[in-house]
């Protein structure tokens, strides 16, 4: 009998470890582990996305398998934009991702240099269960990003005017929530409001008037 346990046992351990998708375990290792409650913003943004001061662009061919939706019709132009491990922390039943996507070129201040924040869902086997861009940065682009156990809530502010000591912006604000099934669901958006932004010497940032 107690033969008849051993071989059972290492059959199961056999089979879980020939289940794993060893190419998704290393490109989860590549991912800081971060805890949550978790703030992005301009003051942590490096802090918690280059703690090195380093970028660590994340291959095509693993960007086709574990950031495209959809393999098949991705098309990923690495003269354009690339891909950087970030981090990733685990919810609820699944395995959560932060990545940065950064475009090199532009013609506008909200396309030139932008940094956009991708949240992504993964199954415990590495299949993709939803993406989506939830924060832009750049010279026309502020986000502020709090992610909790409950819920994603987005501050995005586009700047409106430049070169001026006090600049209009626009201010919306989406929550987001991962369902059950490991779907990102946009549950409230909140309407666009009008404000303006100023310079803060002692922050070293710009801060909401």
């Amino acid at each position: 009998m107690r033969h008849f346990l051993l071989i059972l046992i290492s059959s199961l351990t056999l089979s879980s470890c020939k289940g794993q998708n060893q190419e998704f375990v290393a490109y989860l290792s590549s991912l800081r582990n971060v805890e949550l409650p978790l703030t992005i913003d301009t003051k942590t943004y490096n802090v918690i996305f280059y703690p090195n001061k380093n970028n660590h662009e994340i291959a095509e061919s693993l960007v086709k398998k574990f950031i495209c939706k959809d393999p098949a019709n991705c098309v990923v132009n690495s003269s354009e934009y690339r891909y950087d491990y970030r981090v990733k922390f685990e919810y609820k039943n699944y395995y959560a991702a932060l990545v940065h996507k950064q475009k090199y070129e532009g013609t506008t201040p909200y396309d030139f240099d932008l940094s956009e924040v991708i949240l992504l869902v993964y199954s415990k086997q590495g299949g993709i269960l939803s993406e989506q861009s939830i924060g832009k940065d750049n010279d026309g682009w502020i986000s502020t990003i709090q992610i909790t156990s409950n819920n994603i809530v987005v501050e995005q502010i586009k700047i409106l005017e430049f070169n001026k000591p006090e600049l209009s912006c626009e201010i919306e604000v989406k929550e987001y929530k991962i369902n059950q099934d490991g779907i990102i669901k946009n549950t409230e958006t909140k309407p666009v409001k009008k404000g303006s932004i100023v310079w803060n010497e002692q922050m070293n940032d710009f801060k909401l008037k």
